[in-house]
């Protein structure tokens, strides 16, 4: 994030979301604010920028929000390669959101028990998008499709894997430098948003999770200086359960049949998950047998499914649809 002004790919989605926040009442879900009061009183939140979760089950598509239980701390560990001077900007983000007021809490732990692991890399990071100088992935756990149904989805944050570099992206002459320790904090503090659960960018707003570079270091310079750190965007976001719906609209039993299929499947066989996972342009839904394989569907063009679910579409990959072919019709 050192290098460009503003992180690429992501605006348009972002608007749409919000166009689908403001709309839901249209396709059942109802209007946050209205659904959940504690919103009101959170002025200049950007919630309404967040990439939502993809849930396509028994005829009807559903996108929702997706969080950390605040019940007990999130195991979380730091790079074992880390300076003095990185470590002290790393714990630093760490400390500022568990401040921030969200109710979360963070305990160090070795990287094989960890549900947030942070890793940094020398150079930039390869991303989908190009390369950056931070990259997250967050994976929100489902109960069993057959457990689904009510208000919300049943859902939590269960891992996160975060990756920042030490040295810009290369300029035009192909020279980087090395990060400050503020632009390493303020990369830590916001690819920290989006391990906690907020996906995307926001595309204003007094708000660590915008793509502003400028408003990023600026954070990092203000946390090493002793400032407060607050974020009202990811306080609106654990103010609502995990799980919120955005919206919900149903799409046809053909349309998710092979989901449908794949989930009786699973649970026939005892497989972990489903797990969801969202992207810039995509999102995935999977499961995990005790091997470690795993069996998913890839929700491509996620930007127009937020404007028209008609749009959804389910890509099986290919251990899925192996094990579709061998299951039959059950």
């Amino acid at each position: 994030m050192a290098q460009a002004r503003h992180r690429p790919g992501l605006r348009p989605l972002g608007a749409l979301v919000a166009a689908a926040l403001g709309a839901a009442c249209a396709s059942g879900g109802g209007d946050l604010a209205a659904r959940f009061p504690a919103l009101r009183s959170i002025g200049g939140q950007r919630l309404a920028d967040a990439h939502p979760y993809v849930l396509p089950r028994e005829g009807e598509v559903v996108l929702f929000l997706c969080r950390w239980s605040a019940s007990a701390p999130i195991p979380v560990s730091l790079p074992p390669d880390a300076s003095a001077e990185e470590r002290g900007a790393l714990e630093a983000a760490l400390h500022a959101w568990e401040g921030a007021g969200l109710g979360v809490r963070f305990t160090e732990v070795g990287a094989e028990r960890a549900a947030i692991r942070i890793a940094l890399e020398e150079g930039p990071v390869r991303t989908g998008a190009g390369l950056d100088t931070g990259n997250t992935v967050a994976d929100c756990r489902l109960a069993p499709l057959s457990q689904q149904g009510g208000a919300a989805v049943r859902a939590e944050l269960v891992g996160a894997a975060i990756r920042l570099a030490r040295h810009t992206n290369p300029d035009w002459q192909d020279h980087a430098r090395a990060l400050t320790p503020a632009e390493l904090a303020g990369s830590a503090l916001h690819e920290l948003g989006h391990a906690l659960g907020f996906e995307g960018h926001a595309r204003q707003g007094d708000t660590v999770m915008v793509r502003e570079v400028e408003v990023v270091q600026h954070a990092g310079r203000d946390l090493l200086a002793g400032e407060p750190f607050s974020d009202a965007t990811l306080r609106a976001l654990y103010a609502l359960p995990s799980g919120a719906v955005v919206s919900r609209a149903p799409v046809g039993a053909a349309r998710t049949e092979e989901v449908d299929r794949m989930a009786r499947l699973a649970e026939r066989e005892g497989l972990d998950g489903p797990y969801a996972r969202v992207g810039e342009s995509a999102a995935r839904l999977w499961w995990r047998d005790s091997a470690g394989n795993e069996y998913g569907f890839l929700v491509p063009k996620l930007p127009a499914l937020v404007r028209d679910p008609q749009t959804l579409a389910l890509l099986p990959e290919s251990r899925t649809r192996d094990a579709l072919a061998r299951a039959g019709g059950s």
